[in-house]
């Protein structure tokens, strides 16, 4: 049998809450619902399979699962009756009808061992009608119905369902442990690993998913152009490269760059996200006080919040105002 460190090798981060939470189950004190607080990025739905897993294993041995039982089979098939994950692929929201789906299955008899699982990914989308259905199930569920629940957003979740579930927090890795992860399953130097983990908020998965993707190329084919553009004083050269897509990103990559510059002037170089764009960050810092840098951060997230906003808006005739407008700020005309 597989440990569950050689199992779960690819996110070794999970390991300690696996194993705790585990342990509660052993120990006949874990909570009917687990209400996990993360950041995208971290395989959640990765640790909530697993456990499930062990609940649903029909011969575990201390906080492993066998991997040979017919429960364990079916997991791995993703075919198991008794594990429930409730995903609306329709729309952005969670209604009532999505919570009576679960109704009918936690009063069902389970159909292999004695355990289900009620897996909810995304809470926050639950709309209130569907909270207050859903508090009523967790209020007084059926025994050995075990619900894993997935928050992505601090700030918007119902604070009654908060309390109706056992609150577990999955912090982030330390920035060491995710960059040995990252050099062991990429082909990326350091410093492109150390900046993909930054601009992804320090999600090691993320960090993988974007530094492997075209969009690492489009952001540095973006600051290439930039640079161009700044030496020959005429930032409309990007306009195409901006307009061509992933433009709202594009901005935000430009508003980072602009932090790291403003973060330079203030002696807090272990803090910059550009990692590999210090020659870029050093222009900005050097020829541009704070109050400028500011200004320019500011006019940048106007622009992108216009073309979030409005949909009928020309875009490639507001991008031309703002970089116009950004010449302006850094002096590359004048007034």
């Amino acid at each position: 049998m597989a440990s569950t460190k050689s199992r779960m090798k690819w996110y070794p981060w999970l390991i300690k809450p696996y194993k705790k939470i585990i342990r509660l189950h052993e120990r006949k004190k874990a909570h009917h619902a687990i209400l996990i607080k993360t950041q995208k990025g971290m395989g959640v739905f990765k640790l909530v399979w697993f456990i499930s897993k062990w609940l649903l294993c029909l011969k575990p041995k201390g906080t492993n699962f066998c991997d040979n039982c017919h429960g364990c089979k079916l997991m791995s098939a993703n075919n198991h009756p008794d594990w429930h994950t409730i995903i609306n692929e329709k729309n952005d929201v969670f209604d009532v009808d999505s919570i009576r789906v679960i109704n009918e299955k936690i009063f069902k008899r389970a159909q292999q061992g004695n355990n289900k699982i009620i897996f909810l990914p995304n809470v926050h989308k639950l709309t209130e009608s569907a909270v207050n259905a859903l508090l009523k199930i967790l209020e007084e569920p059926p025994e050995k119905n075990w619900f894993f629940l997935i928050d992505y957003n601090y700030l918007k979740l119902h604070s009654t369902l908060k309390s109706r579930c056992f609150l577990y927090r999955l912090p982030l890795p330390l920035e060491k442990e995710s960059l040995n992860w990252l050099k062991n399953n990429n082909k990326k130097d350091n410093i492109s690993n150390l900046t993909s983990l930054r601009i992804n908020q320090d999600s090691p998965i993320s960090a993988k998913n974007f530094i492997e993707s075209d969009l690492w190329d489009e952001r540095k084919n973006l600051y290439k152009s930039l640079s161009h553009s700044i030496k020959d004083k005429n930032l409309l050269k990007i306009l195409p490269v901006l307009c061509k897509k992933n433009t709202i990103m594009k901005i935000d990559w430009i508003c980072l760059l602009l932090f790291d510059a403003v973060k330079t002037n203030f002696n807090e170089r272990k803090k910059l996200i550009n990692c590999d764009q210090i020659k870029l960050i050093n222009f900005f810092s050097k020829k541009y006080n704070n109050i400028l840098l500011n200004k320019s951060i500011r006019k940048w997230t106007k622009c992108r919040y216009i073309l979030s906003s409005v949909s009928s808006i020309n875009s490639e005739l507001l991008l031309l105002e703002q970089l116009l407008l950004w010449e302006k700020i850094l002096c590359f005309i004048t007034p």
